[in-house]
């Protein structure tokens, strides 16, 4: 073609004339570049573009690729079309399309690049995840990596629905150790999240469960056997690194295969108390670390083995606490007034078969609605228990209450200052040794009548010759589920109660009973001061439980809460006293869950069956 032109320029220039040059049809006009390229339907394979017809074009030629050079994943197509669907594509991945006119042969320029997205594959479901405590201060994970999942985010709190702590780590691995630690007493849980996603997608995320994690637990150190007592035995341990609770276990020989029980602390407490061995047995006792909650919970080896021997078989005792409430007030309801409850008090007390009871609340008052303006609540109380076989402790007073008793003024100043809490005994079954006497505690609120702890000492009648201290004690009111300052004046009230237990010498080296309205909850420094100075909580320990669901304190409500861990009234022992059941005593409907007949007080009594050394 290029040469028949030069020679017909060379033969027109040599003739001296001109000459018309013909250009073939498709060079005559260049076909212009598409236009207005559009991409819609865009899917996990496929996507739709479009493109404006160019004039005079006959067909379309495009060409589509992972990469803006067009070097990668290259697909060319042709079509007569002004779109097209291309198909089984690569989900979540960026393509970039371009696309020229054709009009036979020829073919005209590119258009602009256009680029695409397509959506992303969800990552499917975790199938596995575990847990690895690899040493007290790092923690792996491992999970089999879901399908379509090529990223993680890996998220960490010290709480469950991650409000606290949150640390966020991104990965593309299908593991991770995590070593952001640092051994602590006691220990905490961690809880972990894996978040999958699709390369670069955040839109669509899989969310693996909420996993709870912990590190591994150091083996405890120092335990040894600090009391023994006809059926049980109290242990006491260092605290571990990492440990929330601790497993201690029991057996008569030293593989631990024979008597085999095995007891869990449910606070973190470093001290146990075991109520159900057999009694003048020699016991062999080990403990170990646990770290967790509910999953992934770890646990260390058991530590040296100690050994020591119940006491032979002790003397029974059944004591209870009663809040019997103020009779001063009864809110305008007939049914609270003292005079009506009265009868179902002296019921239950008497019902109950209870060597000792420590009543609350029963007042040297005597303008209480119903009453004589004489007769206090204490003693309108003693009257009424008189009949059923029980008396009232003096506790350090006189008994008496009137100038008619005493011939002078102030009678009844020593019963006032007993504040509320009077110890009564069945006089058939123990009896009085001593005057008793009661222990001021501090006054935060400056009180007229103060706090104390009233206090006897009794002997069984039995012919055992085995004597007891029983203390009776009601704990400042406000605050009772807050803590801080309102705690402090409670623990104070209990630290004054331990100091006169042990200096005392009418009380030291006595098996005690001590029961009370502490105004606390379990694991409050009251409660937990007691148990540090040799108590055991007669309600936390392996020993049969009746209508352990109920509060303790239900304020007349019909039918009483029942919401567990709301104890605030209790019956204590000193580490040498065994228990063998716990009761809340309350006549109740099991069908209705209501109170059956006059409801008593706005407290439940609290009973225990107890061993005392002999």
């Amino acid at each position: 073609m290029a040469r028949r032109i030069l020679a017909l320029l060379i033969a027109v220039l040599l003739a001296g004339g001109a000459v018309q040059v013909a250009m073939p049809a498709a060079q005559a006009a260049a076909l212009a570049k598409p236009t207005g390229v559009t991409v819609t339907e865009i899917n996990f394979e496929s996507f739709v573009f479009r493109w404006k017809p160019v004039a005079g074009a006959t067909s379309y030629t495009g060409k589509l690729a992972t990469n803006a050079k067009f070097t990668k994943g290259v697909q060319h197509f042709k079509t007569s079309k002004s779109t097209r669907k291309p198909i089984r594509l690569k989900n979540c991945t960026t393509y970039y399309f371009k696309v020229r006119a054709n009009k036979g042969s020829a073919s005209g320029s590119y258009s602009a690049v256009k680029k695409v997205t397509l959506d992303c594959f969800w990552p499917r479901e975790f199938s596995t995840i575990k847990v690895v405590p690899k040493s007290g201060t790092s923690i792996a994970l491992k999970w089999k990596k879901p399908q379509y999942a090529t990223r993680f985010e890996i998220w960490r709190s010290t709480e469950r629905d991650f409000s606290a702590n949150l640390v966020k780590v991104k990965t593309s691995k299908d593991w991770y150790l995590d070593t952001n630690f640092k051994a602590s007493k006691p220990g905490k849980s961690y809880f972990y999240r894996i978040l999958a996603f699709n390369k670069s997608n955040t839109k669509n995320v899989r969310y693996s469960p909420k996993l709870e994690a912990n590190l591994k637990t150091s083996v405890p150190q120092g335990l040894k056997v600090v009391g023994t007592s006809p059926n049980g035995a109290t242990l006491s341990w260092n605290t571990a690194w990492n440990a929330r609770q601790y497993e201690v276990r029991a057996a008569t020989d030293t593989g631990f295969t024979t008597n085999v029980k095995t007891l869990k602390t449910t606070d973190g407490s470093n001290r146990l108390t075991f109520n159900t061995l057999g009694s003048g047995k020699k016991y062999y006792f080990q403990v170990r670390a646990v770290n967790g909650v509910k999953e992934n919970v770890v646990r260390s080896t058991y530590s040296a083995t100690v050994y020591g021997a119940t006491l032979r078989a002790g003397v029974p005792l059944t004591v209870m606490s009663f809040n019997v409430k103020s009779a001063k007030y009864d809110d305008g309801v007939s049914s609270r007034r003292w005079n009506n409850r009265k009868p179902a008090i002296a019921s239950t007390i008497a019902g109950s078969g209870a060597d000792v009871v420590g009543v609350q609340e029963a007042y040297a008052s005597d303008n209480y609605p119903g009453g004589d303006g004489v007769t206090p609540q204490w003693e309108d109380l003693r009257r009424t228990l008189a009949p059923k076989g029980y008396q009232r402790a003096l506790t350090g007073t006189d008994g008496v209450y009137s100038y008619s008793q005493c011939k002078k003024d102030g009678c009844w100043k020593d019963e006032y200052k007993l504040d509320g809490n009077h110890i009564f005994y069945k006089t058939a079954t123990v009896k009085p040794i001593g005057k008793g006497g009661s222990i001021s505690l501090p006054n935060p609120d400056n009180r007229g009548s103060g706090y104390t702890a009233s206090w006897q000492v009794f002997e069984k009648r039995d012919g055992s010759g085995v004597r007891f201290a029983a203390v009776d004690t009601h704990l400042y009111s406000s605050g009772i589920t807050k803590r801080g300052v309102y705690e402090d004046r409670r623990t104070a009230q209990v630290k004054a109660i331990l100091s006169t237990l042990k200096n005392n010498a009418e009380l030291a080296d006595l098996p005690v009973v001590l029961l009370g309205d502490l105004n606390s909850h379990g694991g409050h420094k009251p409660v937990s001061t007691f148990l540090a100075g040799g108590f055991a909580d007669t309600a936390g320990l392996d020993v049969p439980q009746t209508k352990a669901n109920f509060n303790s304190s239900h304020g007349f409500q019909n039918p009483p809460p029942s919401t567990f861990g709301t104890q605030i009234d209790y019956v204590l022992v000193s580490k040498d006293v065994a228990v063998k059941k716990w009761e809340l005593v309350a006549n109740i409907d099991p069908k209705t869950g209501k109170f059956v007949g006059t409801i008593p007080s706005d407290h439940h009594a609290i009973k225990a069956v107890v061993t005392l050394p002999r």
